[in-house]
């Protein structure tokens, strides 16, 4: 589930990128493009459990991650976003370092009866899909006929015409 996500620079590769943190996972996901992730096209990710966020104090729009012995260097639009950019990730840190104890593992256990109240909502969505397939596939059919119906009208007044 996506916490956060939007235009980042990334130093390691030099590039400029689509970015989504993803806190069910504890990943930060990035893209060379907003369409590229749209098609599922991901350039890389960083993995944060146990990662470290560092502020760089040069400049107010960059800030570091540091996991595995590796050191990512981001550069957000201004400060503001940096901030977002920055308390996001920790807190999604924070989440993926507690283990499978968190409220964030609970959140996506619900229980029986929200389960049931979701799978009920599911299948009248899919019974509704389904007949809209079966009025399209009827129209579909009907205007075919229709089609060759008019094709014969014609050919047949063509003949008669000749």
């Amino acid at each position: 589930m996506p916490v956060m996500e939007g235009p980042l620079s990334k130093w390691t590769n030099v590039m400029q990128g689509w970015f989504v943190l993803d806190e069910g996972h504890g990943i930060l996901f990035y893209y060379t493009s907003k369409e590229k992730m749209l098609k599922g096209q991901r350039r890389g990710c960083v993995r944060l459990k146990d990662a470290i966020i560092g502020i760089d104090s040069e400049d107010d729009s960059t800030f570091t991650v540091k996991v595995d012995h590796k050191t990512f260097h981001f550069q957000a639009r201004d400060a503001d976003e940096r901030e977002q950019w920055t308390r996001a990730l920790e807190v999604v840190i924070r989440l993926q370092n507690r283990g499978p104890s968190s409220s964030l593992t609970q959140r996506y256990h619900p229980n029986l009866p929200e389960f049931e109240k979701r799978l009920t909502e599911s299948d009248a969505y899919l019974k509704m899909l389904e007949n809209q397939i079966k009025n399209l596939t009827r129209e579909e059919g009907s205007a075919e006929r229709r089609g060759k119906s008019e094709t014969r009208r014609d050919h047949q007044f063509r003949r008669a015409n000749v």
